[in-house]
């Protein structure tokens, strides 16, 4: 693609200027000035300490043909002005100044790429919970169909002879572009896609059209970056806005943000789903929980149908209730959905049991659940499922919304008959300091445990449990690192626990004494 054609693409630019480098080929899009080859279009994104844009001369020293920045960097460099600066002469760099850097990257990436987002039959799936076992939900039931699909989230991105591990749950719009045309290129013709808030907020996904977009829910998580709950709504709603929304919005009606969404929708333009309101277009009913899932019928635009889950809690039925929906959409057969259902294996980190041996006398689940809203629910799920005590290790991340730790201090309380309270991701922040805002949630009469080391928690946890007891390890899910301070360290509860496990059954810890 020549450099006049793609900087075409890019709105607020009425004028072309008249530069050598106008006609040269475009051979890539970077961020990175350090990342810059010979060829490449350089585009200085602003950030919250350093606008990249500053970096412009670098990029055009590495070979950048072009760098796109702006006004605030232009300003420092005089004389660049909107809209672009010519130079001098045909050997000056070519500058472009954009008004609004975060839609003309996603502009130029959609443009370079040839609008992959909008070749391929997208779904996206936003909300605070259930978006990553949602979406693996779909990926499972489109390969069932042997449609083929790319799955983008929070774990990875993949498809069928490729995967590769994330590094935001929406990439950024470079990235996410690149992303979707090897998709596109490896014969695929869906994708899935988690879609956060931050991603919606900064435009990263401009240029993607959704055949249909999912509502999972909506708690708190994110107000160290959304001002509060109305500003992280208006977020999440913009997935169902005419910028990205070309199909049916799917929106769980047991969600009070839920419910305002689907009233500002065209009822045409939704399905409803809930657990068991038979006024939703998608519900369950003659539902029947046992040690190993729940059994009902499934009650849809389509049909109804008889269904078996191993997926437990309600929240998990709404995610399945979500993704049926959603494949509904693109005339998968319900029956053939039906019988798929009992095969799922579940994701990595959700709900994941760790068994090491038959003879295990504790049950071990580790899960993502970072949120109230979300530790509630594991909570509330795991309950049925150990006859002995509830035990509920979990910390809170470090340089994020400070508010809601307290509130899970509460909720472990109330809910586990003993929190084990123990750094998550501390970062920045010192790990006392958030053990504390913890322990502020928990009343006087709750004696939890505090161990700051989130190995030797889980350890303690784990050997000086009782036969029957269960242990929940909250918070990490799949990640298999920890960041302390700036620097990220190997770590998995996973691991840890079954190293646990192992000290257990060697020195036959617990038994005997529930």
């Amino acid at each position: 693609m020549k450099l006049r054609e793609l900087l075409g693409a890019i709105d607020g630019i009425s004028q072309l200027p008249q530069h050598p480098a106008m006609d040269s080929e475009v051979k890539g899009l970077t961020t990175n000035s350090h990342a810059t080859n010979v060829g490449d279009v350089f585009i200085g994104m602003p950030g919250t300490r350093v606008d990249g844009g500053d970096f412009w001369q670098s990029a055009i020293k590495a070979g950048a043909i072009a760098a796109v920045i702006s006004p605030q960097a232009a300003g420092k460099y005089p004389p660049l002005a909107p809209p672009y600066q010519e130079g001098i002469d045909g050997n000056s760099p070519l500058v472009i100044v954009a008004a609004d850097m975060t839609k003309a990257c996603a502009q130029l990436a959609a443009a370079f790429y040839d609008y992959p987002g909008q070749k391929l039959k997208l779904i996206g799936v936003t909300g605070t919970n259930g978006k990553t076992t949602t979406s693996h939900l779909i990926e499972y039931f489109l390969s069932k169909a042997e449609l083929p699909a790319a799955l983008m989230g929070t774990l990875y991105t993949r498809w069928k002879g490729f995967v590769q591990t994330a590094a935001y749950t929406t990439p950024f719009a470079v990235e996410l572009q690149k992303q979707l045309k090897a998709a596109l290129d490896a014969g695929n013709e869906y994708g899935t896609m988690e879609v956060s808030s931050h991603a919606l907020a900064q435009g990263r996904v401009l240029g993607c059209k959704f055949d249909v977009a999912v509502f999972t829910n909506l708690t708190q998580d994110h107000l160290d970056y959304h001002k509060d709950m109305e500003d992280y709504f208006a977020a999440k709603s913009l997935l169902f806005g005419s910028d990205y929304l070309t199909g049916r919005a799917i929106i769980n009606a047991d969600d009070a943000y839920g419910k305002r969404l689907i009233k500002s929708l065209a009822d045409s333009k939704v399905w409803s789903y809930s657990v068991n309101d038979s006024t939703a277009d998608l519900y369950m009913s003659d539902l029947n929980y046992e040690p190993n899932g729940v059994n009902g019928t499934l009650h849809t635009p389509k049909g109804d149908v008889a269904f078996s889950s191993p997926l437990v809690g309600q929240f998990n039925l709404e995610n399945l209730l979500a993704a049926v929906g959603a494949v509904l959409n693109f005339d998968l057969d319900l029956q053939m959905i039906a019988a798929a259902i009992p095969q799922f294996e579940g994701v990595p980190g959700r709900m994941e049991r760790v068994q090491i041996d038959s003879k295990q006398d504790v049950s071990v689940i580790v899960d993502y659940a970072h949120t109230p809203d979300s530790l509630e629910n594991l909570l509330k799920a795991s309950r049925p499922f150990i006859p002995g005590k509830m035990i509920c290790v979990f910390g809170c991340g470090g340089d994020r919304d400070k508010t809601k730790r307290p509130k899970m201090g509460k909720i472990a309380a109330h809910l586990a008959d003993l929190a084990v309270v123990t750094s998550d991701n501390p970062r920045t922040e010192d790990p006392e300091a958030i053990l504390q805002d913890v322990l502020e949630g928990i009343p006087d009469t709750v004696k939890p445990l505090v161990i700051g080391d989130r190995a030797t928690a889980i350890s303690k946890a784990i050997i000086e449990a009782k036969s029957g007891d269960g242990i929940l390890l909250a918070g990490k899910g799949h990640e298999d690192y920890q960041i302390l301070g700036t620097e990220k360290i190997h770590f998995d509860d996973r691991e840890h626990a079954r190293e646990a496990l192992a000290e257990r059954m060697k020195g036959n810890w617990g038994v005997g004494n529930g």
